[in-house]
């Protein structure tokens, strides 16, 4: 579960607090596999069995003790491809940065999600055919689930389980009469909360100069006991005349090794093609700490169109 029910601080999402104050490299990484029946009511598409990746990927991190309480950290990390759909692209294509670290907090300078992607939702599918918080999915659709090149990055220490985050993208043009030339092209803020049982989210991210839009959305996450549901709201004003909501409501049942799993979510859209219904049933099974199994159906209604996968699929973190 990414930004699920969640694991959700900002800091620990970009990874500042985890390095330990050495010069050792780290190596992490993450394997999802898929099997995957695609069925779609759409002319001319057949339905068909899939062999799937659900980004995978492979990182190696540390940091260096420059004493007084500092410590520089850094992190480099790349996409894995294993299903026959493409190359797994070039090194540091993912969340890659260099910055400092100490008691004011973390500044990074490179490649990472914006605050405003680290802020979640209540997906309870994440990396998997069913995932709600996505470029094509429920929440953060259409530009706003992004992993930003050129980022500037602030990260608060935790203050009782609430930490802030701040990002800013020039947009480097130098094209004659461009106003995507400045420090602070496009901007992203989020607030994030998790204390006991309790955990939300608040942020807001606008393209400034780099494009007419902007959005905000507000997520919140509650465990009673074993059962753990989540709901997120999003606006997004586009100036494309596709402005859009969203919203996206999970539950999770935890019995031992086992998770059964709900969610359902909406976007509306000004351009109904846009428009989209999706709803998720699956079980989990934790095999051990790192390594999980799953099963699920999904089921999506997209412009007057049906579709609907049955999706197979096992993890491994390293």
């Amino acid at each position: 579960m990414k930004k699920s029910l969640i694991a959700l601080a900002v800091a620990g999402a970009f990874a500042a607090p985890a390095f330990a104050a050495s010069s050792n490299v780290d190596i992490y990484g993450k394997i999802r596999a898929s099997l995957d029946y695609v069925d779609t009511d759409v002319a001319g598409v057949e339905s068909s069995w899939q062999i799937n990746d659900r980004v995978s990927r492979i990182g190696f991190k540390g940091s260096e003790d420059l004493g007084g309480g500092l410590k520089a950290v850094w992190q480099i990390e790349s996409g894995l491809t294993f299903d026959g759909a493409g190359a797994m692209g070039g090194a540091g294509l993912r969340n890659t940065f260099v910055g400092v670290a100490g008691g004011f907090g973390t500044v990074l300078v490179g490649r990472h999600d914006t605050p405003y992607k680290l802020a979640g939702s209540a997906d309870v599918f994440v990396d998997t055919a069913a995932d709600a918080q996505d470029t094509n999915g429920i929440i953060g659709s259409g530009g706003f689930d992004t992993r930003a090149t050129n980022t500037i990055a602030y990260i608060s220490p935790d203050f009782s389980g609430l930490h802030f985050a701040a990002a800013i993208v020039p947009g480097e043009s130098t094209a004659a009469g461009t106003n995507a030339n400045d420090l602070m092209d496009a901007y992203s803020l989020a607030a994030v909360y998790k204390n006991g049982p309790l955990n939300g989210s608040l942020a807001f991210e606008d393209y400034n100069d780099i494009a007419d839009m902007s959005a905000w959305k507000a997520n919140v996450g509650y465990a009673f006991g074993d059962l753990k549901v989540g709901a997120t709201y999003e606006d997004q004003s586009r100036g494309n005349g596709d402005d859009r909501t969203a919203w996206l409501v999970s539950a999770a049942y935890g019995m031992g090794p086992i998770s059964l799993m709900a969610q359902y979510g909406d976007r509306d859209s000004d351009v109904a093609a846009n428009d989209l219904t999706r709803w998720t049933l699956g079980v989990g099974y934790a095999l051990s700490k790192r390594t999980s199994t799953y099963i699920a159906y999904n089921s999506d209604e997209r412009n007057n169109t049906d579709s609907s996968v049955i999706t197979m699929g096992v993890n491994h973190d390293f």
